[in-house]
């Protein structure tokens, strides 16, 4: 080869070369873009069951106003919902409830922090058959039911894989979740379906999992939810309607919780959401808004 012919050749290569830094720089520059923004990537958000359909609405709300955002549901019971996060299965999870100190352990031990943003309000409601004399219950009572301490003939029910409502219902009453005495039931739908064929059974389920049970199966108007007091004498018994759960005046209210990794554009960019504009949403679902969602008037 002659000296033209080997600078020619030599010329080829170091352009091919540069195109192809050239690509994997643009590529690069485009996946850290889709990482680093908080309107635009690819992202699995977790979620506890029960709080599926909101979840999935505000998605729908958000990927319409940022189309370059693709956030995919993974509904689970409450056992797996933050493991999905610890596994990097989702970049972030939805849950209600606080986290169990077992899980912050976990997190404390992966060296890297994390952030929880409450973003709205459940509650635990107790249910029973339209046919059961009860008409209201204290804590106190409730706490004796699900204790086994005394039940007349009642039979207790929670839902076999939603330890957070376990453990925040025990918190609550003052009990561990392990003093906690009650059938299990497979999932909510089994447990409403045992309420609504027998007048001795009574449930606790979160408020959301029982609005959207009703909401897709008429047959369960046959249950009714019970207003607790706080105490046994000279407290009145609550209703737990969104405004009463938003005030705090219903004795079993629960936080939800928006947990992702500090750091994380898109999974901070939704928590974002979640806390200003989603806020309205909150107020038109099944759970109640954590903030007031601010209104503006104008006045001609």
């Amino acid at each position: 080869m002659n000296n033209k012919a080997y600078q020619k050749a030599h010329v080829k290569v170091i352009n091919a070369l540069m195109l192809l830094l050239s690509m994997l720089f643009l590529m690069n520059c485009s996946e850290r873009k889709g990482r680093d923004s908080a309107r635009s990537g690819v992202m699995t958000l977790a979620v506890d069951r029960q709080l599926g359909d909101i979840a999935s609405s505000q998605l729908e709300t958000f990927t319409r106003y940022y189309p370059d955002a693709i956030i995919k549901l993974q509904l689970s019971g409450s056992d797996k919902t933050i493991k999905h996060l610890l596994d990097h299965n989702a970049r972030a999870a939805l849950i209600s409830g606080e986290p169990e100190a077992v899980e912050d352990s976990l997190f404390a031990t992966m060296h890297r922090p994390f952030r929880r943003e409450p973003v709205a309000r459940d509650a635990i409601v107790c249910i029973v058959n339209r046919l059961n004399p009860l008409s209201k219950l204290s804590m106190k009572e409730l706490k004796s039911l699900f204790s086994g301490k005394e039940n007349n003939g009642v039979t207790p029910l929670v839902t076999a894989d939603d330890y957070r409502l376990q453990s925040v219902f025990a918190a609550a009453v003052g009990m561990r979740k392990k003093e906690i005495r009650a059938s299990c039931c497979r999932s909510e739908k089994e447990l409403i379906h045992r309420v609504s064929t027998d007048n001795k059974a009574i449930g606790l389920l979160f408020r959301s999992s029982l609005d959207g049970a009703l909401k897709a199966d008429k047959a369960y108007k046959d249950v009714r939810v019970i207003p607790l007091a706080r105490e046994s004498v000279g407290s009145l018994p609550i209703e737990p309607t969104q405004q009463n759960i938003f005030e705090g005046r219903y004795p079993l209210v629960t936080t939800v919780y928006y947990v992702y990794y500090a750091g994380d554009a898109l999974a901070a960019g939704f928590g974002s959401w979640l806390s200003t504009t989603g806020q309205k949403a909150f107020e038109k679902s099944s759970l109640a808004p954590y903030r007031a969602f601010e209104r503006t008037i104008i006045l001609k």
